[in-house]
Formats: C-alpha cells, structure tokens, sequence
C-alpha cells in the first residue's frame, strides 16, 4: 500500500501581481516535494490568476476584498489554516504574502520579499506561470476583432492602474498622452484598468472589458507596452505572454521599489526591452513613444532611459520607522536583515549619509 502524498497548503490570497510572483513558489514546491499535493489559498478576486495552474492541484477560495485579505481576513485565514493543520488536513503549511504579518521578510522590493517567505531556495525558473481556458483566448481575439486591433501598425497596451503608491500614472495622463500621438502615428491605445474608459476617438480603446489575465494573451495583439510596475505589468512578463518592448513609468521618489529593471538585474532576466521613466510630463513620453514608432527602440532607450539608483529612503520613511512607530521590532529587525544581506551594508550607510545631509 503506497502513502498518501504529503499535503502542503499554499497561503497567498492577494494581489494579482503578488499572486503571479508567487506561482514560483508553487512550482519549486513541486519540484521540492515531487508528488505532493499542493492546495493554494487565495482570495476571490484573485483566483483567476492560479486557476489552470499546472503546479496547484486544488483551490482554497475565500471570499475576500483586497483590503480584507490584507488584514483581518488574512489573521481569520491563518487561525484556520493551522487548524487545519492540527487536524491533519495538511502536513505543511506555507505563508508568503507579506501584509499584514510577513513584513520581517521585506527588502524593499515585492518579488525577492515573497521569496524571502519560502523556507528553501529557489531554483526554478522565475517566469510567473499563467494558464488561460480556451473561452479567455476566444474573447480576446473577439476584443481584437471588434477594435479592429489589426487595422493598426501599432497597437499599444497602457496600463493605468497603481495601486501601491509606485507610479504617478492616472487615466487622464494616460488619455493626454494618446491624443499628443494618434494624428501623428498610425496606433490606437488600449487604456488597461479596472476604470471604464470613455472616449469619442475609437483608437482610444477601454480595456476594463477584459479580465485581468486576459491581459497575458492581448499582449500577442499588441506592439509596445506601457506600464507602471502593477499587477498588469508583471502578467506581461508570464510565460504566457508575448515580451513587449516597455516603457516603466513610476515615481522617482521610491526608488527601486517598484524598478522592473532592478527586479531584473537581482534575478538575472533580460531587460534591455525596457525604459523607465521618473516623474515626467505627457509631452515626454509622447516623445519616447513617437521616437519607438519612427525609429527604433535602442536609440529611445539611450535617450529617455533613466538610470534608477538604490536609494533606500523611501524604505526606511515609509517602511521601516512606521513599523518601529507601532511597536513592531520584530517585523522591523527582521526586514533590516533582508536588506542588509541584499544590498550590503555601504549601500545602507550611503542612504543614511544622504538623508542626514539633507535634514
């Protein structure tokens, strides 16, 4: 009579990128444990990202918002995990989201801060894994159709939707940036959000429509990518979805906290496909979009591509002190770790100097 396989639960419940970051987790579990039987807990809203997932073999869905699972529905989880737990329903549990009890594991980065929660290392590739039923890749090719996405020389994908504070992007600039560019090029926009788009012009395009990793296959409809480090951002980069050239557009004052380009360098990805823009104006990037579409992508790049440098400011005002505020030493300590061994201790000391010098 064989055993049984080992049981392992996989807590994770929001958000869609975090959840697309920790589809690794899943896979190197599998490869950890070979013939485990891996049950993943995740919130309503973001089960779309996990189901089909070759790695999952059973969903744990809790109705959850996003703002519940990030805090009282996340503690409510936990206590029944391992209960369940006692009871034999698992033989592991593992945790990996970060708020509002695993900030111990963050460096100041999302991606390496998710990994930090796995007890073991990661060996796997780090591609998100992504699957999509037949009747998502139907509905898009039916969107595409119905924009007449192929009418188009450019078709580009503007993603809209920040939401941790990482990009200065709206819908109105996104919207502004469009109309500087659609009587000069032959492109329509795509403007990705969960926010309805209204716009006379039918090369401004609402994107609500979709789901959101319906956005995975609409990047094989599209030609360039304009993001801002969220959820949509990092489904681009799954192992469903075609690579776009992008254009990162986030705020200066986070620093690498949200540099697609940084997350690349740690992890040893490409990223010669990607510029990344501080804090600037419409008319900027309409300049860096209009150079891509009459020139080519290398030579925009060595013009409007900025250089993000480490600076762990941001870090410690809107991290690590409000953890020390509210009494957590422990959670604080912890992530001072992590960063300490990521990114050494001149890097940290440098950050000190320069916020000192400038009191």
């Amino acid at each position: 009579m064989s055993a049984r396989p080992q049981r392992i639960l996989l807590g994770h419940l929001v958000a869609f990128g975090d959840c697309l970051y920790a589809t690794v987790i899943a896979r190197q579990l599998k490869q950890d444990v070979p013939g485990c039987h891996l049950t993943w807990a995740i919130a309503s809203p973001c089960r779309e990202i996990i189901e089909g997932n070759p790695y999952v073999d059973e969903i744990w869905e809790l109705p959850f918002s996003r703002a519940h699972a990030l805090g009282e529905g996340w503690r409510s989880f936990t206590a029944a995990a391992k209960d369940r737990l006692r009871r034999g329903d698992f033989d592991r549990i593992v945790f990996t989201q970060i708020p509002p009890d695993n900030y111990r594991n963050f460096d100041g980065t999302v991606r390496a801060s998710i990994y930090n929660g796995y007890p073991g290392r990661i060996t796997v590739p780090v591609t998100p894994v992504l699957r999509l039923p037949p009747e998502d890749v139907e509905h898009v090719r039916q969107f595409a159709e119905q924009h007449a996405l192929s009418r188009y020389r450019n078709v580009i994908l503007f993603e809209c939707a920040g939401l941790s504070g990482q990009t200065f992007v709206t819908q109105d600039f996104a919207l502004e940036t469009a109309r500087l560019l659609l009587d000069q090029h032959d492109c329509c926009f795509v403007i990705s959000s969960a926010d309805r788009v209204t716009s006379p012009d039918p090369r401004i395009i609402d994107g609500s429509t979709l789901r959101f990793r319906e956005n995975a296959e609409l990047t094989h409809y599209a030609t360039l990518f304009i993001g801002c480090s969220s959820g949509i951002t990092w489904i681009t980069t799954s192992d469903w979805a075609k690579q776009l050239p992008t254009i990162q557009l986030l705020r200066k004052k986070t620093s690498i906290y949200a540099s697609m380009v940084h997350d690349a360098e740690y992890f040893g990805l490409p990223h010669d496909h990607i510029i990344e823009m501080t804090d600037c104006a419409p008319a900027r990037l309409a300049a860096c979009i209009s150079e891509i579409l009459t020139g080519t992508f290398n030579d925009a790049r060595a013009t409007f591509h900025e250089q993000i440098s480490v600076d762990h400011r941001f870090y410690f005002e809107t991290f690590f002190f409000a953890m020390l505020k509210r009494g957590h030493l422990h959670a604080a300590l912890g992530s001072l770790l992590h960063v300490l061994r990521r990114y050494g201790l001149r890097t940290i000391s440098n950050t000190v100097k320069a916020t000192f010098k400038e009191l």
